[in-house]
């Protein structure tokens, strides 16, 4: 029960934060966005990915975004069809993208998230992407860190 009030306490004070300062997605977001090619192979955003320590890509053209690659789309690629190191990203992305603007307050790109299921969403702004929000950076974002940690 204790660890139950901790956690409502908790979720409270960061509602209060967020009602207080209007957080926006271009607050958290993150702006250097990798990108990735559809005409590159799924080895090729496999590998990308696993350099950068990342679980997603943005697929575009230049800065036209066209979709998403994740890790999660990678696994079912590699599992649940005919895989082979030549198979293009266009082949498997996700198309459908779900986008944002950064001046739009951060609760619209959580609904966004939940509504869609997603872990992260594109950050676009005149048809270019401009950052990407990740679940991550919202955490991050009301983390609280001791100052002994940095140190």
């Amino acid at each position: 029960m204790r660890k139950t009030r901790y956690l409502l306490n908790k979720l409270r004070k960061i509602q209060e934060i967020r009602e207080k300062y209007q957080l926006k997605v271009q607050d958290l977001m993150t702006s250097q966005v990798l990108t990735i090619d559809p005409h590159e192979t799924v080895v090729a955003a496999a590998e990308k990915m696993l350099e950068n320590r990342i679980h997603a890509l943005v697929v575009a053209e230049g800065d036209k975004p066209l979709g998403i690659i994740s890790t999660y789309d990678l696994v079912l690629v590699m599992t649940l069809s005919d895989f082979d190191k030549s198979t293009r990203v266009e082949k498997v992305m996700v198309r459908e993208l779900v986008t944002i603007k950064p001046s739009e307050l951060l609760n619209k790109a959580l609904e966004k998230m939940i509504d869609y299921n997603i872990r992260r969403i594109v950050v676009e702004e005149e048809g270019r992407v401009v950052g990407i929000l990740s679940l991550i950076d919202i955490i991050l974002g009301f983390a609280v860190i001791p100052e002994e940690n940095f140190n």
